[in-house]
């Protein structure tokens, strides 16, 4: 009988351990992508659909980096490619979040093996908002009063929660060979995403040797295991080298905005910074007298492990991993920034009982107010798009595969009947803003009508093209279009021309025609061009790669859509 009880025992804690949580939520999350779930659009909702872009190129044979640009690291498109594999009638934004745990779950199961050794509760400490933070497609920062799931800042979200990883591994693993391993294959992730994400990892990373988390010689093996895969993937057709080769592009258009950008980040955060600020000082008081005692044990003796035990202090950590955080955040800010400050807080927390009362009282209050916002917004965001969602109307289309799954407000769906007709019979009105640098309204892309319209404005041009090659007996083998996204290959099943960036912004990502562009173009057999509303870009990006485009003959698919015909297609009938 004793050991029955014991065996029972064991299977009980296995049962409800964080890993056996862990594995319930990917079968859920299997189970949900396997249905065609039905979500409510929301602001520039449409970056999803760069997503779509990618999984067609790969599909194809295409290398990121290599064949087309990118606005991030190519993890991110193969992680979308395969797991739609998996789901093909999947939601693809729902698709695009949870792509991540491809890479992200298993190495949050080893932390989470390696911590439930010494405490469970730890690892459900850990592994609850980790689960939050993945599952749910919002934003903190909220771009529009409706809710609405967030296409943008996909990428940033997925950059956060392997640094939250990363961060859990770095406060609560062993120093060892397995948290060196884990750090590497984390830091290769993140290099893999965005490389912004990379340098702030690096930055948290850094501190954590010098602080003695990390010994050299662990330090070394991960930069081992780094360059060795590094140097595998380079064999993939140079991607390594193209993919800075980008990076680098991509600086080159945007330097000069950093500054402006740290302020936008201490504007739209500044509830979570000055609470994390008042933390560290607090702290750093608390620390006062042990820190003059190391201070004055390294003056007497220079060593390494005196270094360390200088460095490896509570308020530096939050300090170090918040400003890794304000460095993340000045790229497209407003995504789950800092949400890999809570292993650091929690680490705060366990030691936190040892204060005096008034003071735990005020570690305690410092801490919540700099973990709850982030967390209570990002949930707040997705319990309201699931609250109305059923009583959402879903988008009348039928030609666009899986982006049809996007529902809205029926009196914004009544907007959205209007605008094509709209658009149509005031396009001098909108193209006279356009050529000002004006856009339509002041934040177009955020408004839930326009991103609604895009979907549905996309399915008329969908069947036009394809009555217009029934028509006329040809087949467009290859597509392109003049707009920020570029989901016709996808949804066609066609050729997508290389060489070109995908999530074309003529302000942030593309630069001036090169010749392999030109060349690319020339040989692209359709190239799609929207007029429903002229925009600052869509004229940007017209001129850009006017040259290539000169002797195209236009053919008017509908009122919103051109469509630019490579000379020397002969059509069977009239066009």
């Amino acid at each position: 009988m004793p050991n029955i009880s014991r065996s029972s025992t064991r299977t009980s804690a296995q049962m409800f351990s964080p890993l056996a949580l862990l594995a319930l939520v990917l079968v859920c999350l299997a189970v949900l992508l396997s249905l065609p779930l039905v979500v409510p659009i929301g602001p520039m909702y449409w970056d999803t659909y760069i997503y779509l872009d990618a999984a067609q190129r790969i599909n194809l044979g295409q290398v990121p980096a290599v064949d087309f640009l990118a606005p991030v690291g190519a993890v991110e498109y193969y992680q979308f490619y395969w797991l739609q594999k998996l789901f093909p009638g999947g939601q693809p934004t729902l698709i695009a979040q949870w792509s991540v745990l491809m890479s992200a779950a298993p190495l949050m199961a080893i932390i989470l093996a390696e911590i439930d050794k010494k405490s469970r509760k730890i690892a459900f400490a850990i592994l609850v908002p980790f689960l939050v933070f993945a599952l749910c497609p919002t934003n903190t920062q909220s771009f529009h009063s409706y809710p609405g799931v967030n296409g943008f800042g996909i990428y940033n979200r997925h950059t956060s929660l392997l640094l939250y990883a990363l961060v859990s591994a770095l406060v609560f693993l062993p120093n060892g060979r397995k948290l060196a391993v884990i750090a590497s294959l984390t830091m290769l992730a993140l290099f893999f995403t965005k490389i912004t994400g990379f340098l702030a990892g690096g930055l948290i990373g850094l501190y954590a040797t010098l602080s003695g988390r990390l010994l050299w010689r662990h330090v070394l093996l991960a930069l081992c295991i780094f360059a060795v895969a590094l140097l595998v993937l380079e064999f993939n057709h140079g991607m390594v080298s193209a993919y800075v080769e980008s990076i680098a592009a991509l600086v080159r258009l945007n330097e000069g905005l950093l500054l402006p950008r740290f302020l936008t980040v201490f504007s739209i955060k500044l509830d979570v910074i000055l609470a994390a600020a008042a933390l560290i000082l607090f702290l750093f008081w608390l620390d006062w007298g042990p820190l003059t005692e190391h201070w004055h044990n390294l003056l007497k003796k220079p060593a390494t492990a005196n270094v360390a035990a200088l460095l490896d202090r509570d308020w530096l950590w939050i300090g170090v991993t918040l400003a890794a955080g304000i460095f993340l955040e000045t790229q497209n800010t407003g995504s789950q920034e800092f949400i890999f400050l809570w292993p650091v807080l929690l680490a705060v927390l366990l030691k936190t009982p040892k204060l005096p009362e008034r003071r735990r009282l005020i570690v305690y209050c410092l801490v919540a107010f700099t973990a709850i916002p982030t967390i209570t917004k990002v949930m707040q965001g997705a319990l309201r798009f699931v609250a109305v969602a059923p009583t959402y109307v879903t988008a009348p289309v039928t030609d666009v595969k899986t982006m049809g799954l996007v529902s809205t407000r029926k009196d914004i769906m009544e907007r959205v009947n209007l605008l094509g007709a709209h658009y149509a019979s005031n396009a001098g009105a909108y193209r006279q803003l356009a050529e000002a640098g004006q856009l339509p309204n002041w934040q177009l892309y955020s408004e839930l009508d326009y991103q609604m319209f895009w979907v549905v404005s996309a399915d008329r041009a969908v069947k036009a093209l394809k009555q217009f090659e029934s028509q006329n007996g040809v087949h467009l083998n290859s597509l392109m279009t003049l707009d920020f996204v570029n989901p016709f290959p996808w949804i066609l099943d066609r050729d997508a021309s290389r060489n070109i960036q995908i999530g074309a912004d003529p302000f942030r990502t593309v630069g001036d025609l090169t010749e392999a562009e030109e060349t690319s173009l020339r040989q692209t057999d359709g190239v799609l061009r929207p007029s429903c509303p002229t925009t600052s870009a869509r004229l940007f990006l017209q001129r850009i790669y006017e040259k290539a485009l000169a002797d195209r003959i236009v053919v008017k698919l509908d009122d919103c859509w051109d469509l630019l015909l490579r000379p020397g297609i002969k059509l069977s009938g009239p066009s």
